[in-house]
């Protein structure tokens, strides 16, 4: 019966992309008449039925949908792709700007007068952060924009983030997307990043899991272990790519992973100097946090946490119950 089943969603995936002329796993923003929006069960409407939502379509996807386009076209159409990640990178971050200094004023009236200068300094700290970071990926794209055009790569790096938002963070990503590589080359260092993931995977094993995910050391130890193993696969992986290189290749490597290792280095100067800036106004402790990803959190709980062994319960918010229903 399991069998069956699988085989039946499996046939319902694929009618859907046929029938939708485009890749399943999308849906529609706006919800149904008679509906609350949320993911309708149709098998014939693939990965739609749990929820994934559509994403808007551009002028590119349009036509890369639809047309068929010529070498030189796909060339030239490839650079107005990055052009138009870059202006949208620009507006994006001019936004955000906006909306940050908009949002900034509104809170510094939440908080009472002793505690709004601590909160200007910690944003004027991570704000000196940002604009170094995004000085230093300016810097960064400028060397990788060269470095392609001179090896003649046009080809944009598709999935969540297209080349123009997708900065390599290694240097197998440089190989990979900034070298005009031969289908024999990616062939085989296809095969070395494979050899990379297993790896890394049969590395990660031994790596102590963090049991108390309240406790920031025990979070920063564990994350600090993973991103040294992640290097050091991903540097003997470049070793093996760069074996395979000609020697234009080789030079055009050695130059993207220059900048690539200077841009690192900046962006680890930056967040020393605003770590250390945090750490006089917020103390040494909360500063760590700057560092820390979403995931090295711990869970949020509701005020007041949960009750002790043994003891009362938290005594509950007053208001409309029904005001908590959905």
């Amino acid at each position: 019966m399991r069998k069956l089943m699988c085989l039946v969603l499996a046939l319902g995936l694929v009618l859907s992309a046929a029938f939708a002329g485009g890749p399943p796993g999308r849906r529609d923003r706006e919800g149904r008449e008679g509906d609350r929006g949320g993911p309708r069960w149709d098998m014939f409407r693939g990965a739609e039925a749990f929820g994934a939502q559509r994403t808007r379509g551009n002028a590119f996807d349009a036509l890369r949908r639809y047309f068929d386009l010529t070498p030189e076209q796909q060339a030239a159409v490839a650079k107005l792709e990055e052009q138009r990640a870059a202006d949208e990178r620009e507006a994006v971050s001019e936004v955000a700007k906006r909306l940050d200094k908009k949002f900034a004023a509104l809170i510094l009236e939440v908080l009472p007068a002793d505690q709004k200068p601590k909160y200007e300094g910690v944003l004027a700290a991570l704000t000196a952060r940002d604009e170094a970071t995004e000085a230093a990926q300016k810097e960064f794209r400028a060397v990788l924009d060269k470095v392609r055009s001179a090896q003649g790569v046009t080809t944009t790096r598709r999935g969540p983030g297209l080349f123009g938002s997708f900065l390599p963070n290694s240097k197998p990503d440089i190989i990979r997307f900034c070298i005009n590589l031969t289908e024999e080359q990616r062939t085989a260092m296809d095969g070395f990043q494979r050899d990379g993931w297993a790896a890394m995977r049969d590395r990660t094993r031994d790596v102590a899991r963090v049991q108390n995910w309240g406790d920031a050391a025990e979070r920063q130890r564990f994350a600090d272990a993973m991103r040294k193993i992640r290097e050091q696969v991903d540097q003997q992986t470049a070793e093996a790519m760069v074996l395979l290189l000609n020697d234009e290749q080789r030079k055009a490597y050695q130059t993207a992973s220059a900048a690539l290792d200077t841009y690192n280095k900046k962006v680890a100067e930056a967040d020393d100097a605003c770590e250390k800036k945090l750490a006089e106004l917020v103390g040494p402790e909360k500063a760590k946090a700057m560092r820390a990803g979403w995931w090295q959190f711990p869970p949020i709980m509701q005020p007041g946490g949960p009750p002790a062994k043994g003891g009362p319960e938290p005594e509950q918010p007053k208001g409309d119950p029904k005001g908590a229903e959905f």
